[in-house]
């Protein structure tokens, strides 16, 4: 029996399945298809494309780094799952070989080049994900059993004949558009002509500049050369003298009558860059990558770059992490409805702070988000329980009171909307809010004051009289401070409580940092003429100073708007 037919045999004994095509590595090692252009192309001969490797590697590097994280989906919306067996698989590292980044991009890399990508699930004594092993694509074959089940069939080894049959819940299968929806078409196989015309057109050019001068025309001599002069002419011409990039431009002596004529197209007149060029944006319609992401900036722009960009991430990336997201769990938490994995994709759509700023404003406005929802996504920490508070316009309505049309005839206020219809808790609700915001601005021009004092009753101690005046200048200077202090919060508290500008927070502020810096400058100089300013500076130093303060100014800002309090 013949080697092949060996070969073939061997195949046929070992597959206990129907199949109508050899298995992949016997159409690699016998070299695949040939294309118009006559180079054989697989999936390794084309990563030497430089386009086309470059967008392979930025969709599955890109894909690969994102955050995979396990939730499980609550009443309240979901649930970040630390424990869960799968999370440090999906995470940190699916075996011991390899991080999840490299088991992903892996992965996602045969799933475009080969047409799939496939990993098998080992599981421990109790069903659990234990470990994901990849599995080179060249060495399964998806099948169907007699009983019309998907199985797959691996190879061991990678010359090997014996295979093994797994079910289908035990391979993790990634693949993109294919005939059947099992399996996917490899992008290597259906763009082959195109990495065939680019890969020849290298080929071109590393052949134009290694013959230079001498590639495209001939030599005509009147007479008939003997072999000897043959290569002699061939010797001394070409490939000593005229052959190579180095030797390119040189004058071309020629004897006994003989005359140079032209045969071919050079270069330029071929369009041979504009081929090049129309290859990078072929290639890069066959992965929907932007060209811009391969380095290829010929019309990109500062005005549409950053749309594309999101195009990318929309059109490029997301349809591959779905299909990851899928996969996982339909293979992964099959026993779990409620479990999933899921891609965070807000680092890559974050976009500049101006446009972030905006978007949490808004969706803070409509109690789409919280303080520390904004603080979490930009990774910085909480504010503790407070800033999971979510406020909505006292201005607008609940559905059930627009719905009966009832509202009751109550003065509006802060905590009211326009009508008069009181909003249950909303108005306390602001007010708890934003006392630790004015507590906070409390505390620091009281610890200015305090040390300030402080100094000042060093300097001119034993001459009431200079310690007034220095009272009587700083505390004109200070009322500004405390302005600057109060104003944020105030302002964003009246923005919350009656959003049509009924609060004159900006007036309030004012009228009570003028009020305040009278009274503390008198308290000030009182207290240096009795000797008791240690005390008094320790007093504005606590923290119920403070308070009293924040509760002193709510009550002005309310008063400001004819309310008694929020």
């Amino acid at each position: 029996m013949s080697i092949l037919r060996a070969i073939f045999a061997a195949e046929a004994a070992a597959d206990t399945c129907d199949s109508q095509k050899p298995s992949p590595w016997l159409v690699d090692h016998f070299g695949g298809r040939r294309t118009s252009a006559g180079v054989t192309i697989t999936p390794e001969k084309a990563l030497s494309l430089s386009v086309y490797y470059a967008c392979l590697h930025v969709i599955s590097e890109d894909l690969g780094k994102l955050p995979l994280f396990v939730y499980r989906q609550t009443a309240d919306g979901k649930k970040r799952l630390l424990d869960h067996p799968a999370y440090r698989l999906l995470h940190v590292s699916p075996n011991e070989d390899m991080g999840s980044m490299t088991f992903r991009e892996t992965l996602t890399h045969h799933a475009m080049g080969w047409g799939g990508g496939f990993a098998e699930i080992i599981r421990d004594g109790q069903n659990r994900p234990v470990e994901l092993g990849v599995i080179h694509p060249s060495r399964v074959e998806v099948k169907r059993d007699e009983d019309d089940r998907l199985v797959y069939l691996v190879r061991e080894g990678s010359r090997g004949f014996k295979k093994i049959r797994f079910p289908a819940q035990d391979i993790l299968h990634i693949h993109g558009l294919g005939p059947t929806g099992t399996t996917g078409y490899a992008m290597s196989v259906l763009a082959r002509e195109a990495i065939a015309l680019g890969l020849e057109a290298e080929t071109f050019g590393a052949s134009f500049f290694a013959n230079s001068s001498v590639a495209f025309g001939v030599l005509e001599h009147p007479g008939t050369l003997t072999p000897e002069a043959h290569a002699n002419l061939k010797s001394s011409l070409v490939e000593n003298e005229h052959k190579g990039a180095g030797r390119a431009h040189g004058t071309l002596i020629l004897e006994e009558g003989m005359k140079w004529e032209q045969t071919s197209i050079p270069p330029n007149d071929a369009q041979f860059l504009e081929t090049r060029q129309f290859q990078v944006e072929d290639i890069c319609r066959w992965f929907r990558v932007p060209p811009h992401k391969i380095q290829h900036l010929l019309r990109a722009t500062f005005s549409n770059i950053e749309s594309q960009a999101i195009e990318y991430v929309t059109d490029a990336l997301t349809p591959w992490a779905v299909r990851w997201e899928q996969e996982l769990a339909r293979k992964l938490f099959r026993r779990e409805p409620d479990v999933y994995a899921e891609h965070l994709f807000a680092g890559l759509l974050r976009g500049d702070q101006a446009q972030r700023s905006n978007y949490y404003r808004q969706m803070f406005s409509v109690g789409a988000m919280s303080i520390n929802d904004i603080l979490r996504k930009e990774n910085a920490d909480g504010i503790g329980p407070l800033g999971d508070m979510r406020f909505v316009p006292a201005n607008m309505q609940r559905l059930e009171v627009a719905a009966t049309a009832q509202p009751k005839a109550t003065a509006p206020g802060p905590g009211s909307d326009q009508t008069g219809a009181p909003a249950d808790d909303t108005g306390a609700l602001i007010k708890a809010a934003h006392l630790p915001l004015f507590e906070a601005a409390a505390a620091r021009f009281m610890g200015k004051e305090a040390l300030a004092v402080t100094r000042a009753a060093r300097k001119h101690a034993g001459d009431p009289a200079a310690f007034e005046n220095w009272a009587n200048e700083f505390f004109a200077k200070h009322a500004e401070f405390v302005v600057d202090a109060l104003e944020p919060p105030a302002v964003a508290f009246a923005m919350l409580a009656d959003p049509s500008g009924g609060l004159g927070a900006d007036q309030a502020v004012r009228k009570y940092a003028e009020n305040y810096v009278k009274s503390t400058r008198a308290d000030a100089v009182s207290a240096f003429g009795r000797g008791t300013v240690e005390g008094w500076c320790a007093a504005r130093s606590n923290g119920a100073a403070a308070a009293a303060a924040a509760e002193t100014i709510v009550e002005v800002i309310c008063d400001a708007n004819n309310a008694t309090g929020a």
